[in-house]
């Protein structure tokens, strides 16, 4: 009896022995001492044979037929590494990713998979100081199958910077408790070389250069003083996913290259906005060419493009056996594969402090779009548009979710990507006249920190279309930048960031470049808390086209922004005000002014621009030859330089101390030199008025100044 009591207690012990087995793991490339804080701790691991085999049975399978065990899916395999400060006050479950070393071959033109003996990695960035422990679970099909012993390690103090925050008085992005504004550029994906996204050989693959060109130019920008810019995950060189669903294999040379990028961006503190999804992922038919990666097998007209298209279609296309795009965000089994794509992202490069935010997708109103049919249906009156609009809320509602809730990821913004809404009192990002039957409500997600804009506009008046009251004021028959940024912060409880911003396809050329420069010194003004100019990545020495010509004055406006005394003056910021008005007998109103000001109303800062001095009149050619390129202006008020001296209409900053004497500096639009110095006296409403150097409209000139306010004391 005594003996069969033993084996009977004894049973659970030995099943669970056979199900259960112990694993080791490693702290790599750093002593477990000496761990930096907000650096990256990676962990490497392997698992037994039986495990490794059924994986290789996987990878080597016939695609979309694969048997075995997939290391990219969590119901395969399930890695979480738990992380605790001794302290109790801080703990954080990682997520294990499938990785391979790769290295590139120039000579073959190829990336190298040189195989690794820890094919699982874990990756951390522990922001609090002291000891630290970590235990590892496995999970296989959904049962807990190893589990490692606990380690110790101690993080020390180092030289990399926390993660982004939004603080929640200010409504700006901190890092380590202190206000940035990201100003920047999209560098987004290898574009030089062949970046395959207008490939029409489906053979093709990627030179290997491409990628060393994106990097040198990363680090080039990184090295003339650029701290912030914006990329995509594209298909054509960045994407983990596309031609089969779920399999990451192939593009584990791109998921290398961004290992790199990032590490790279960590080392000098340079911060990345990430978007999960460029947008050919989810059109019929991909702009700008882009056939390679779009959904499905549409096509352009044959009598223009009189072939088929060669390439295959998404692996989202097939396994849903659709050819609407949407059908990815609005089915099950579409959601449950994008979320484990995000997941592998997440577990890769979610730890990391050198992502600023993630975006969850890039310009979602292309979804279900065949452009060259001018098919639009995200802002059509009709069932379909309601399809594409209830996608992409359906998207961007579980995705975050997901990521927050579920995968528990919660280190970084996430912000969601619209056009700047259309009009006097639009707040939604779809443009209709009246209300559709869905609305994409995507915005009121609380899930969603902020909100990113994408907006191109050529003409010189799209920070301030119209404007009847006073300066400080927004009412409804107000149309400007300014109220446009308030109304969606009041409406959705959230700031707002320029993504990208631009005149329009190639307008940049015609003015070398100087259509960024007024964009960029004039934006923050109107209440957006950071922006990143489009066409700035560009370099072709055959057209003579190098948009990275811009940088440094794309640089030295962050080097303003991001100053302490600009920094003070928004963290205490009291008024936001703007005013334009017409110089003598002008048709249009032809200047304009922007200005904050700080806390106690003693301090301000400001820009004032003549808007004769815009895209077109910049190159100094004359209208009859830009109206027969992609520059010229449809309003002639703005075509014809002028002048423009503080008299006899003069600009007004409203809000200040009344009856107090201030001094106004000013700075040159060329390279933010001080150039005058006025000093002048308050009215009684707390009026002072701009007595301001000559706008003179030439680029080596001043058409556009900075102004900065202080009281005498």
């Amino acid at each position: 009896m005594r003996i069969l009591l033993f084996l009977f207690v004894g049973l659970p012990f030995l099943i669970l022995s056979q199900n259960q087995s112990n694993i080791d793991f490693e702290i790599l490339d750093q002593d477990a001492q000496e761990v930096s804080q907000n650096g990256r701790l990676e962990l490497g691991l392997t698992l037994p044979d039986s495990v490794l085999n059924a994986i290789e049975d996987y990878l080597r399978g016939r695609p979309h037929q694969r048997k075995g065990i997939n290391p990219f899916v969590s119901w395969d395999i399930d890695i979480k590494a738990h992380f605790k400060h001794l302290s109790g006050e801080e703990e954080f479950t990682a997520i294990g990713f499938w990785y391979a070393e790769m290295e590139r071959d120039y000579g073959a033109n190829i990336w190298k998979d040189l195989r690794t003996h820890l094919p699982f990695r874990v990756r951390y960035a522990p922001s609090r100081l002291g000891d630290w422990e970590v235990r590892l679970q496995v999970d296989i099909k959904g049962e807990p199958t190893y589990f490692s012993g606990v380690k110790q390690f101690r993080v020390v103090e180092s030289q990399y910077k926390g993660h982004v925050t939004l603080d929640s008085a200010t409504q700006y992005l901190e890092r380590d408790g202190e206000i940035i504004i990201p100003t920047g550029v999209n560098l987004p994906f290898p574009t030089n070389k062949n970046n395959l996204a207008y490939s029409l050989d489906k053979e093709e693959t990627l030179d290997v250069v491409a990628w060393q060109e994106y990097r040198d130019l990363v680090q080039r920008y990184i090295s003339e003083g650029g701290e912030y810019f914006r990329m995509f995950l594209h298909p054509s060189s960045t994407e983990i996913e596309f031609e089969e669903v779920g399999n990451y294999n192939k593009r584990q040379n791109y998921a290398w290259e961004i290992d790199q990028l990032i590490a790279l961006c960590e080392d000098h503190n340079t911060l990345i906005q990430f978007d999960l999804m460029y947008h050919t992922f989810f059109m019929k038919l991909g702009d700008y060419h882009q056939f390679k990666y779009d959904y499905s097998d549409y096509w352009h007209d044959e009598s223009v493009w009189p072939y088929k298209d060669p390439n295959e279609i998404s692996g989202y296309s097939r396994i849903l056996n659709s050819k609407t795009p949407s059908d990815m965000f609005l089915t099950k089994t579409g959601m449950r594969y994008l979320k484990q794509r995000a997941r592998y992202i997440m577990s890769r490069w979610g730890y990391s402090t050198s992502i600023s935010n993630v975006e969850l997708l890039c310009e979602p109103w292309h979804i279900d779009e065949n452009p060259y049919i001018r098919d639009t249906p995200y802002d059509s009156l009709t069932p379909a548009g309601d399809t594409a609009r209830k996608a992409v809320y359906e998207y961007h509602k579980q995705m975050s979710s997901y990521i927050l809730d579920s995968l528990q990821y919660n280190q970084h913004l996430l912000s969601a990507v619209g056009r700047f809404p259309v009009g006097k009192t639009n707040i939604y990002s779809h443009l209709t006249e009246s209300n559709p039957d869905f609305i994409d409500s995507t915005w009121y997600l609380d899930n969603i920190d902020f909100i990113t804009i994408s907006f191109y506009s050529s003409s010189p008046e799209k920070t301030i279309f119209s404007k009847p009251n006073r300066n400080n004021e927004c009412d409804v028959e107000e149309n400007s930048m300014a109220c446009t940024v308030e109304r969606l912060k009041n409406t959705y409880g959230k700031p707002v960031l320029m993504g990208e911003s631009d005149h329009g396809d190639d307008t940049h050329g015609c003015s070398d470049y100087q259509g960024h420069y007024i964009d960029i010194m004039r934006y923050p003004y109107t209440g957006v808390i950071g922006h990143y100019i489009w066409a700035a990545f560009v370099i072709d020495e055959k057209s003579n086209r190098n948009e990275s010509d811009s940088w440094s004055r794309i640089i030295a406006a962050k080097d303003y922004y991001n100053s302490d005394w600009f920094l003070e003056l928004i963290a205490g910021k009291e008024v936001l005000g703007k005013q334009k008005s017409r110089f003598k007998n002008s048709s249009k109103d032809i200047v304009e002014t922007h200005y904050i000001i700080g806390k106690d109303r003693a301090t301000a800062a400001g820009y004032i621009y003549n808007r004769t001095f815009n895209i077109n009149t910049a190159s100094g050619r004359p209208l009859e030859e830009l109206q027969e390129t992609s520059c010229a202006l449809n309003n002639p008020g703005y075509t014809t330089p002028v002048s423009i001296t503080w008299k006899p209409q003069r600009m007004n900053v409203e809000g200040l101390q009344s009856f107090s004497k201030f001094r106004i500096l000013f700075y040159s639009y060329v390279d933010n030199s001080f150039i005058y110095q006025a000093e002048l006296r308050s009215s009684i409403f707390g009026k002072l008025k701009l007595v301001h150097p000559i706008l003179i409209p030439e680029k080596d000139k001043n058409p556009l100044l900075w102004y900065r306010i202080e009281k005498v004391n």
